[in-house]
């Protein structure tokens, strides 16, 4: 026998409370004297007893408590499983990009689907199956059921995503599988045992690894470069153990800039460089060479338009300004920076229109701008005209970054400088969070989206000092450079990670076609945002009316790229049964219903002792 939930026994304090009320109640006995109303219970003129004397009801109320105690607590049985008892099964599925690399004519989740199948047809008659599947997380995609065509069916519907797998998601998998007599677990790896432990199964599951190690090559990155300005870049990375031939391919505004092949190092990176561009727009690398994996054989970047705009820079600190300035240039060469002190009068034309504006500890007031990067956000002051487009709801002394967006946790926060917490408007997602320094609560350090009159971006730490040219701080700088990047990029295009979640302003029901051709409806929010989650590299396309957008999602993940994972050490081969016929599977049976059905019955016992003990004799012997 054993428990589900241990922690569910300090409900057997009951019995202390069962005990207290006992000594209470015994502690100042009363007898009958006479009075005006015949007879009246008085203390009785003797010393407290300290002796607990027990009675029937007493033991019939301590057994009621224990066996609603073992009940919450989740008490059950393990028996063995008879040769003809119907069964239960879990199959277990990885849907991570790894299941999609394919040994041969088949792919791994293929091989996954061959094995489940043996298992159903190998079962007795009237055992049930339920398939559940993990990547990004956990989804049941077919409840307990016997019928063997529907279960072949949804074996054959099931699909690799283009996300690594989560050990969180598999610890949830494994937990919806937990009352299942038996677990069989497909992937293309071993499943770490800590997640295993975690789950805390009444029975061990049954792994069974599927795939060959195999050669993959990769795209990492790609960085555009400035066109007309800088070379572009390109890292692949070959996790074979042996030389790899590789056919790459670049593609921009709609003609090939660069087509070549070469050997890439085992276990290496190579970066290859290519242009300058011609002008701006989508760049798409492609290897070309077949390997096992195609998620990462494509990756997409958007360059930086060559047409000359107007940016404006604010603040009051001359080397925020002369900083800020030069990230602009850095990443669009093109821009015409204009530098100024948002307190000195006149210090620019304000009749002027600019494609970005970046505010630094200031408000936007006179500014006519169609993207507005608010960095250190200025608080609302009282007599201001209008309500703050970013409420600003605290401040801390210091600042940790510990997550960005592309990269998720960081392997160490990074220290910056002051910071002020905004309260997000629904229109926008943050794309980094941190906390006080040794605090635990989080807040978004650099958040973006759209307004109605234009991008609205936020950086909320304060950037004084030369904070984003430290070196030890790199991590602020590419926030920053990435949220500058997703300002002035076209509003009809975006770049975005698979598995992030992504938010489009569309204002209107949209319908969203998948890279696989599969098309669905999406249903704006409020604030006119559309949102879902791309779990397939490529391209994905957002109609509403004739409004669209162009979603290209990327793939990359060290772990499930490469393919030469280690294999799963082989059990040591069972011992000869000893003429034993029936199968040694454990199953477990809760008998919290029979031991509440117990509860129940004692309470009427008791009622029933109580009903004949006050017609007996009076009202205080109940």
């Amino acid at each position: 026998m054993g428990l589900l939930n241990p922690a569910n026994l300090l409900y057997a304090l009951s019995l202390a409370a069962l005990v207290a009320i006992y000594l209470r109640a015994r502690s100042r006995p009363t007898i009958e004297v006479s009075s005006l109303i015949l007879f009246e219970e008085a203390p009785a003129p003797v010393a407290r007893s300290r002796v607990l004397r027990l009675d029937l009801p007493f033991w019939l109320e301590a057994l009621a408590l224990a066996a609603l105690t073992l009940a919450v607590a989740g008490l059950y049985l393990r028996a063995h499983g008879g040769a003809g008892g119907r069964r239960t099964h879990a199959l277990v599925f990885d849907l991570g990009a790894a299941m999609g690399a394919r040994d041969g004519d088949l792919s791994r989740l293929d091989e996954a689907r061959q094995a489940a199948r043996r298992i159903v047809a190998e079962a007795p008659i009237g055992d049930s199956f339920s398939v559940i599947t993990y990547a990004l997380e956990a989804g049941a995609a077919q409840a307990p059921a016997t019928d063997r065509a529907e279960i072949g069916r949804i074996l054959g519907r099931l699909k690799p995503t283009d996300v690594a797998a989560s050990p969180a998601a598999l610890r949830a998998a494994l937990v919806d599988a937990r009352g299942a007599d038996t677990i069989d677990l497909f992937a293309d790896r071993p499943p770490p045992a800590e997640v295993i432990e975690d789950a805390r199964l009444a029975v061990p599951p049954r792994f069974h690894q599927v795939g060959a190690p195999a050669g993959n090559l990769a795209i990492v990155s790609i960085d555009p470069g400035v066109p007309r300005a800088t070379l572009g870049r390109v890292v692949v990375r070959n996790f074979s153990t042996h030389p790899q031939p590789c056919e790459l391919q670049i593609d921009a505004g709609g003609r090939t800039v660069f087509h070549s092949g070469f050997i890439v190092e085992p276990r290496a990176e190579m970066v290859v460089p290519f242009g300058p561009l011609r002008a701006g727009g989508v760049v798409a690398a492609r290897i070309l060479t077949a390997d096992a994996l195609a998620a990462d054989n494509d990756r997409y970047a958007l360059a930086p338009s060559i047409a000359q705009t107007r940016a404006l820079v604010l603040s009051p600190d001359p080397g925020v300004r002369d900083d800020l300035a030069r990230i602009l240039l850095a990443v669009n060469p093109n821009l015409i920076v204009t530098t100024a002190d948002p307190n000195v009068s006149n210090a620019f034309d304000r009749a002027r229109g600019f494609a970005l504006a970046v505010l630094h500890d200031c408000g936007d007031a006179g500014v006519t701008a169609a993207a507005r990067l608010f960095v250190f956000p200025e608080p609302w002051l009282s007599g201001s005209k209008r309500p703050p487009l970013l409420p600003v709801v605290g401040s801390v002394a210091a600042a940790e970054m510990r997550r960005r967006a592309g990269v998720g946790e960081l392997a160490a926060p990074v220290l910056l400088g002051p910071a002020r917490m905004v309260e997000l408007p629904g229109w926008m997602r943050a794309t980094s969070q941190g906390s006080g320094a040794g605090d635990r609560e989080s807040f978004p350090l650099t958040a973006i989206g759209r307004a109605a009159d234009g991008e609205i971006g936020m950086i909320a730490f304060d950037v004084r000092d030369h904070l984003l040219l430290d070196p030890d701080r790199l991590d602020a700088l590419l926030a920053t450079i990435d949220t500058i990047r997703r300002l002035i990029a076209p509003q009809d295009v975006m770049i975005e990670a698979t598995g992030a979640p992504v938010s489009v302003p569309m204002f209107a029901r949209t319908l969203l076609t998948a890279p696989d051709g599969a098309g669905r409806m999406l249903t704006p929010d409020r604030w006119g945002r559309v949102r879902f989650r791309p779990l397939l590299a490529g391209v994905y396309h957002l109609t509403a009316g004739r409004d669209s957008v162009t979603v290209y999602a990327n793939y990359y993940d060290a772990g499930e790229s490469d393919l030469i994972a280690p294999e799963f050490p082989a059990a040591p081969p069972p011992a000869a049964p000893a003429a034993a016929p029936l199968t040694a599977q454990f199953q477990m049976r809760p008998i919290g219903t029979l031991l509440a059905g117990l509860a129940l019955l004692v309470f009427l016992l008791e009622s029933i002792v109580l009903t004949r003990r006050a017609a007996r004799w009076s009202a205080r012997h109940v």
